[in-house]
């Protein structure tokens, strides 16, 4: 028996009850916009709105990700407002974090938007 087997089949169990990919790109899209503009305060302030901006927009795509993982009953409104604030990083931003927090952002709202959760007859499929 391998080592972490019943951890692994927790970690399955609790990722197919939830949209857990798309939260994932979500957090990865979020902090990817945080991470371009943290520098020194003399570079933010250099950066003005558009660095305030980032760093708003990917605080709000972080927690939009956590929201996926641990409350995917709300994840209609949430990724839908992830959607538009992906988007809206493209403008307000620079190219939403050089297009690939952006880019990630919208991936990850638009798979946690058309995650549909399992029914309780379906068989799970191995493989």
């Amino acid at each position: 028996m391998l080592p972490l087997t019943r951890g692994r089949a927790r970690l399955r169990a609790w990722r197919r009850q939830r949209p857990f990919w798309g939260g994932l790109l979500l957090v990865l899209g979020g902090a990817e916009l945080l991470l371009v503009p943290l520098s020194p305060v003399a570079v933010l302030v250099s950066l003005g709105l558009g660095g305030i901006a980032a760093l708003g927009i990917g605080a709000a795509l972080i927690v939009a990700g956590l929201f996926l993982w641990f409350l995917p009953q709300a994840r209609a409104y949430v990724s839908v407002h992830a959607l538009l604030l992906s988007v809206l990083s493209f403008v307000v931003t620079n190219l939403g974090g050089f297009l690939v927090g952006a880019l990630l952002g919208i991936a990850g709202g638009a798979l946690a938007f058309g995650w549909t959760p399992r029914r309780n007859g379906e068989a799970e499929e191995e493989g």
